[in-house]
């Protein structure tokens, strides 16, 4: 039941990211390199969404724990300029970050937390 959630949540998420950042293009939004990196960062936390939601190991076990705090540290850079904005946009800001919340526990779990999903690691003797 769990893991089916999960699973939902993971394609609700890369759904609603698609079609938003679909929309945001198809709009005349600009493609920046910030947009470009915002990209890379999203398609991180998408996969570490879904390698835990599917309890697959997807790249090497080592990669994702950098990887999760790199994506902490870049989203909480982002929130500091919106928080900055005004109570709009930290409202906007908090509504995003309620639904974006539990992909970052996922990536957590992931990395941290799900030691029955990469191969056991060799020792030297």
């Amino acid at each position: 039941m769990i893991r089916r959630a999960w699973t939902v949540y993971a394609a609700v998420l890369s759904a609603a990211i698609v079609i938003g950042e679909v929309t945001n293009v198809a709009g005349g939004g600009r493609v920046d390199p910030r947009t470009l990196a915002n990209w890379v960062l999203t398609v991180v936390l998408l996969v570490a969404t879904w390698g835990y939601a599917l309890r697959k190991p997807l790249g090497p076990r080592h990669y994702w724990r950098p990887a999760f705090w790199v994506l902490s540290f870049a989203t909480l850079v982002t929130i500091v300029p919106a928080a900055l904005a005004g109570p709009a946009a930290m409202l906007v800001v908090g509504v995003l970050l309620t639904f974006v919340a539990p992909a970052f526990v996922a990536a957590y779990r992931y990395a941290y937390r799900s030691p029955e999903l990469w191969p056991a690691e060799e020792t030297s003797p």
